[in-house]
């Protein structure tokens, strides 16, 4: 297998979702009610500072006025705002995976976010700090937010490798506990593609710490193959 990367390009055309489209069945396109990405970026981050401050929150002040602004806000929002509904539909129709996902997605209020880098060598690094609203064990981010920035990693290493698929089994080995309100580096590398099948490995370190490692097997979809190898095709490199 060469050294290159097959990189995954923005003109990629049209994908039969089949049953995965949520447009099927009835579903009607809808346009977005609001451009203003930034707009919404910037209001869901003081939506995550309301999440970090209320955790286990400890306050000197009456909260009840400030219960009866939030409410004020989240009533107009929801005056506002598009059904669940029609908000997945735009997000599959737009492609607009990423802003949604719930570890690096912008306009996702679960999200940290994290920020990843994507280096020539194939892997995807981040650095991020997770907060008490992370928190499982005294001190210690919880295993299943683990599990969940891994899934996450691991998608961006197949995605910078020029691939994508399903999450068909994630195997983690949890070595020391990944500490809250410290810095921590996850990285993902994509190893090996075999037909419709991808392995992918990560590590989370705590400094030179090994905090734990995972190793998953992605599938992709028989529609994407074809999509998958021409690219590859394009690129010079072989599967």
């Amino acid at each position: 297998m060469s050294g290159q990367v097959a990189v995954v390009r923005r003109d990629r055309p049209e994908i039969d979702l089949g049953p995965l489209d949520p447009a099927r069945g009835g579903g009607r396109a809808v346009d977005r009610m609001d451009d203003d990405e930034a707009g919404l970026f910037a209001l869901v981050e003081q939506v995550r500072r309301i999440r970090a401050l209320t955790t286990g929150g400890i306050f000197d002040t009456d909260l009840g006025p400030l219960t009866a602004r939030l409410r004020e806000v989240a009533d107009t929002l929801e005056a506002a705002s598009a059904s669940p509904e029609h908000r997945q539909e735009v997000s599959w129709r737009e492609r607009r995976y990423v802003p949604n996902c719930p570890v690096i997605g912008r306009s996702n209020v679960l999200a940290p976010p994290a920020e990843f880098e994507l280096l020539d060598d194939g892997t995807v690094r981040s650095e991020v700090t997770l907060g008490l609203e992370y928190q499982g064990p005294p001190g210690c981010v919880h295993g299943g937010i683990v599990a969940l920035m891994f899934d996450a990693v691991l998608g961006r290493a197949n995605h910078h490798a020029g691939t994508t698929g399903m999450t068909m089994y994630l195997d983690l080995d949890y070595r020391s506990p990944t500490p809250i309100l410290e810095p921590i580096v996850i990285t993902g590398r994509q190893v090996r593609v075999d037909g419709r099948k991808v392995w992918s490995q990560g590590a989370i370190h705590h400094g030179d710490r090994l905090c734990a490692t995972a190793e998953g097997l992605f599938v992709m979809p028989e529609q994407w193959v074809a999509e998958y190898q021409q690219h590859r095709d394009e690129d010079g490199t072989s599967a």
